[in-house]
């Protein structure tokens, strides 16, 4: 039995820790539906992170599941922390909102490139998300076992940094991320950017990664960062009502105008963006919403 079974208006969205800002921007998304549907409510919880997310949704526990695009595709192929173990009954609704990878250090610190973090010790910030990314980055430049990584909390990853404990945070976020514009705007962190090259080859590994500028999102940096990003599909499972599905759509993009103005995670979404990143089946419900508008033939 499909876990909303039990309350059959009450639909779950998975998101990250309380802290992050996906979590932040569901919470927006799912008080603007919950405004306008009848028949069903969203309810946003924190959760462990993206790839968790999937596995909630796979098997019931979870209605929707908010990741990144590599890592649905990874998901539902059974690749990467999924080897062995895919999770084919996730389906995409829509993607929302846009997923970066912060490096960074102490503005004083001589680390200028990531392959001079050999030796050092770093921290995957945030979801498991960060450090599936954070390790594929790390092995392009051949340092995966040369590097003492380990996972945490960001806030707390931020702080030993300060205290320099550590050397380097990796972390994936959901734009906006005022911590870190908080940050740029004190010149209290210094973005330490991956080079062309690199990015090109880990797009050729999976081309759903997005080479960036991050001064193009925090034009206050003083210094051009190439870093990569990802577009954040929601999915939910094959067997979520599909008229629940096509609603919250309609919902949310005849209203993005609403969503925008009070969050800017949703900066630039629409309708026309909504199958970014598409890796896995469509659900019944999102096929028949954007069949509607020609944007799916």
């Amino acid at each position: 039995m499909h876990s909303t079974t039990a309350f059959a208006d009450r639909y779950t969205i998975h998101t990250s820790g309380l802290n992050s800002s996906v979590y932040v921007n569901m919470l927006y998304f799912a008080n603007l539906v919950n405004r306008y549907a009848a028949d069903f409510t969203l309810i946003t919880l924190p959760s462990e992170g993206g790839p968790t997310n999937m596995i909630s949704v796979n098997d019931g526990k979870g209605s929707f599941g908010t990741t990144t695009a590599e890592s649905v595709k990874a998901a539902y192929e059974g690749t990467g922390n999924f080897r062995g173990k895919p999770q084919k009954r996730i389906r995409h609704v829509a993607s929302f909102g846009f997923s970066l990878m912060f490096i960074y250090t102490n503005p004083d610190s001589p680390i200028q490139s990531i392959s001079q973090l050999k030796g050092k010790k770093v921290v995957y910030g945030g979801g498991t998300g960060s450090a599936l990314l954070g390790r594929q980055i790390l092995e392009l430049y051949g340092l995966a076992n040369d590097v003492l990584a380990e996972r945490g909390a960001t806030d707390s990853a931020r702080a030993a940094l300060a205290r320099k404990e550590i050397d380097a945070v990796f972390t994936i976020a959901r734009l906006p991320v005022p911590a870190y514009t908080e940050l740029i705007n004190k010149n209290a962190l210094k973005l330490v950017p991956m080079e062309p090259e690199k990015i090109a080859a880990l797009q050729k590994e999976s081309p759903l990664y997005t080479e960036v500028d991050i001064r193009d999102f925090y034009p206050k940096y003083r210094i051009s960062t190439k870093a990569v990003g990802l577009a954040g599909p929601l999915v939910t499972r094959d067997d979520t009502n599909a008229e629940v599905v096509y609603q919250m759509l309609k919902i949310v993009y005849a209203r993005m105008d609403e969503l925008q103005k009070m969050n800017d995670g949703f900066k630039g979404d629409s309708a026309a963006t909504g199958l970014r990143g598409l890796t896995i089946p469509l659900h019944p419900g999102s096929e028949r919403f954007f069949k509607e508008p020609r944007i799916l033939k």
